[in-house]
């Protein structure tokens, strides 16, 4: 019994010191978007500066942090496993600081894309009946998402589309060149 506590304990030690770690990556993480938050209204020139001046330094403190930690957790743990992630994407996580116009993450994409998800997981796809047939779904799922995007009313605009798809002489356009 006292050899299980003993572990218990050392796993307890291991659990506290990972949950330090992963605060002190979101106590980064939260000033990255404490930054966006503060330079989100200006123009996109502007918002390029303020995120090589603000954000570049911590940057690259929060990337020191990260190959400190590189060495000083276990590999496949979870800990690990998203320091990892990062060294191994670091260009692409950080790319948004070159352009004003870039978004920090992908979050909106996900969120586009998630009726697609579900629908994928929970019904359209499973009952298509063919390949041709699922890519025509998908296509069809694409466009009405990007309706919304451009605020577009998708009935609309695939009404426009479907009527005029044969007639050489109207051009068809894309939702955001519809709207």
């Amino acid at each position: 019994m006292l050899g299980a506590r003993a572990t218990q304990v050392r796993r307890g030690h291991r659990a506290d010191e990972a949950a330090s770690r992963a605060h002190e990556a979101i106590a980064f993480i939260k000033a990255i978007y404490r930054i966006e938050k503060q330079i989100r209204p200006a123009d996109d020139a502007t918002r390029q500066a303020e995120r090589q001046r603000r954000l570049r330094p911590l940057l690259a403190t929060f990337k020191a942090w990260l190959d400190a930690q590189a060495n000083a957790v276990v590999p496949k743990s979870a800990m690990g496993t998203a320091v990892s992630y990062a060294l191994k994407n670091w260009d692409a996580l950080t790319r948004f600081t070159e352009q004003g116009y870039l978004e920090p993450d992908n979050n909106y994409a996900e969120q586009c894309l998630r009726p697609v998800a579900i629908g994928r997981k929970n019904f359209l796809f499973l009952f298509v009946g063919s390949e041709r047939a699922g890519r025509a779904a998908a296509i069809y799922y694409s466009l009405v998402e990007s309706c919304k995007v451009n605020q577009v009313n998708p009935l609309t605009y695939l009404t426009y589309v479907l009527s005029h798809v044969r007639d050489p002489r109207v051009a068809l356009r894309t939702p955001d060149e519809y709207a």
